[in-house]
């Protein structure tokens, strides 16, 4: 099995009441005119390198009803970064919460927009040992092994609420430590290429798991920490911190004149 029956969805999407079951989100996981911007989401991972793998979870369980939460996007992304306090026991009990008033059976709309959510998790695999792919034989293409991928179409939403990108004094005051780091960055004419302006999106995914802007406003403190060590870190900033000079207002001082930071 490549992914949860429909059955299954089915039954997630009636008790979750087609909302996130993170506490106090209520975000909708199928939009009325059928847009999915939720997710299904694993609360013991598929494989070894996921979040919370468990490797004695039998291959039948691992897309079962037990083993499965609906969750938006923002939420999703929070869960599998911070395992240590979204572990699988929280995530089951934030799951049994939060369907309590759920009901089992589906309306005919909502059973649609259950299949509309599983038709945008699926992959296809064709897999099996020496499987051959034909299509309009003769001459049709053949192959040992082909994945088929179902892509989910990018949907352009407002910032979450618990967002950074919600409040716009914390957003345009980390995009400033971004812009700032980049300046310094581009003063060091020993670092070529455009790589050196990515290089800071890319640790920030890494460190924080998700794009900047989406990481949620209680670690505003530390992702402006982790861009003020980088600045103080460039080539720059060690010569300026050296001779006592500032490389970037604090957060008080760039309220005050944000344009003049």
């Amino acid at each position: 099995m490549t992914g949860p029956s429909s059955k299954t969805v089915k039954r997630l999407f009636a008790l979750s009441g087609n909302k996130c079951a993170f506490s106090e989100c209520g975000r909708a996981i199928v939009q009325p005119d059928g847009t999915v911007t939720g997710e299904i989401c694993h609360i013991a991972a598929k494989n070894k390198k996921g979040p919370r793998y468990a490797p004695d979870l039998l291959k039948d369980e691992v897309h079962s009803y037990e083993n499965l939460i609906l969750l938006c996007e923002h939420h999703h992304k929070i869960v599998d970064v911070d395992t240590r306090t979204y572990t699988i026991e929280s995530l089951r009990e934030m799951k049994s919460m939060h369907e309590e008033k759920g009901c089992i059976e589906l309306s005919i709309e909502d059973a649609h927009r259950a299949e509309q959510l599983l038709r945008s998790y699926l992959s296809i695999h064709a897999t099996a040992p020496n499987a051959k792919i034909m299509v309009n034989s003769p001459g049709a293409l053949q192959a040992d092994n082909i994945t088929i991928i179902s892509r989910k179409k990018k949907i352009l939403q407002p910032p979450h609420p618990d967002a950074i990108a919600s409040d716009l004094n914390r957003r345009n005051y980390v995009k400033y430590l971004i812009d700032r780091y980049n300046q310094f960055q581009y003063a060091d004419k020993d670092k070529i290429g455009s790589g050196k302006y990515i290089i800071i999106y890319n640790a920030i995914k890494s460190e924080f798991g998700m794009k900047w802007d989406a990481i949620p406003l209680v670690y505003f403190e530390n992702i402006t920490d982790f861009l003020k060590r980088r600045i103080l870190n460039t080539k720059l900033g060690r010569i300026r911190n050296a001779q006592g000079h500032k490389c970037f207002s604090f957060y008080e001082e760039w309220l005050r004149k944000p344009d003049e930071a």
